[in-house]
């Protein structure tokens, strides 16, 4: 694959645009997914640090905080936008309070592909969307990675059919589409910050939640829910987060180069060992006991039919037609431009994230 080929050629040569400022600038960057030492996140959060720091020659320090060490998803953001945060890896469940848009980004069953989605985030869509959130909020958007298809745990019933989801309590991220998807399926959706999800799991606060594979390996909900439903009813983007006063004022020309090559670099490579870890995962939890389902063409169809319509009715109404059209349209872009080569670019991805992460980090 051309492009990844060409990113990776870029990496290499990041180092050589250095700051000779001798004044050490501090990036506090926060981060709410679980702080293992394999996890994709912090692995790709560690190739971010070591080319900021070696392409600045150590004037540019990263302090990352994992497992909602600065505060949840919301008030992370919240620091970010006011500065006393410089960074953050967050998912988009906080988003809609600060710029409403970004619901476009759960119309259920937007990408048939991880790959038709990376297109997008990339392409004039992720362009458009990062420029019109930095005028509305002062945060700027270094990229969009993924968080990964969603779905749907519970700890009552096998869900085969949308039928099963009536009178569930789920748990979802404050979002409001995904909120209203649920509800037009016949669940309750109950908001609940994600570093206090596994504790309203084990207290039956809520019945189910949905969530990345990987997620729920790494958190352990696998402990707390015993079924699992492979509908892959969101593609969730991780945006990389910066404060605009801090990028301007903060980091010299050269640095705000190297920071920009390091967050392409940490997008890639988040990509790439999102989808390592989520192949690994499904095994991993199966073995951990999960009893896993995964619905036929025309039960995912029942599930699409359902969902679709009714949050695409409510985002409209919120943020208008343009965005929603920009959305699917750069969603069918995507899966053009894909075609059928979509397992081919994830394994690229996988091997991209891994020489990455050879290269910097694990010496």
């Amino acid at each position: 694959m051309k492009k990844v080929i060409a990113l990776a050629a870029a990496f290499a040569l990041l180092c050589v645009s250095a700051s000779d400022s001798c004044a050490k600038v501090v990036i506090k960057l926060a981060n709410a997914g679980p702080a293992n030492p394999d996890n994709r996140t912090v692995k790709a959060v560690e190739i971010f640090k070591a080319m900021v720091e070696k392409g600045t020659k150590g004037n540019v320090e990263v302090q990352a905080y994992h497992a909602s060490a600065l505060g949840n998803e919301r008030e992370a953001l919240e620091g970010v936008k006011m500065g006393t945060i410089q960074m953050g890896t967050l998912s988009s469940g906080p988003v809609a309070g600060f710029f409403q848009p970004v619901m476009v980004f759960g119309i259920p069953y937007l990408f048939s592909s991880a790959p038709a989605a990376w297109d997008a985030y990339d392409g004039k869509f992720g362009k458009e969307y990062s420029e019109a959130f930095l005028k509305a909020t002062g945060v700027r958007i270094l990229g969009i990675t993924e968080n990964g298809y969603r779905h749907f745990t519970n700890n009552v019933r096998e869900i085969k059919s949308p039928a099963d989801m009536k009178g569930l309590k789920v748990r979802t991220m404050e979002n409001p589409v995904h909120m209203e998807m649920v509800k037009s399926l016949g669940g309750s959706p109950t908001p609940i910050a994600f570093g206090e999800l596994y504790t309203a799991l084990q207290q039956k606060v809520v019945d189910a939640m949905e969530c990345p594979i990987v997620l729920i390996h790494d958190m352990k909900f696998y402990e707390v829910q015993k079924y699992l439903v492979l509908d892959g009813h969101l593609y969730d983007p991780l945006f990389i987060f910066i404060n605009e006063e801090f990028y301007q004022k903060k980091l010299s020309p050269d640095e705000q180069k190297v920071v920009q090559e390091a967050a392409k670099a940490l997008a890639a490579a988040h990509n790439g060992f999102s989808q390592e870890a989520n192949i690994q995962g499904l095994q991993k939890l199966k073995e951990k006991g999960m009893i896993v389902y995964q619905p036929t063409k025309e039960e995912l169809a029942q599930f699409r039919e359902i969902a679709q319509p009714a949050a695409l009715k409510y985002v409209k109404e919120k943020v208008g037609e343009e965005w929603v059209n920009k959305a699917l349209e750069a969603a069918k872009e995507g899966e053009a431009k894909v075609g059928d080569k979509a397992d081919k670019i994830i394994q690229d991805y996988i091997k991209l994230a891994n020489d990455l992460y050879s290269q910097w980090v694990k010496k």
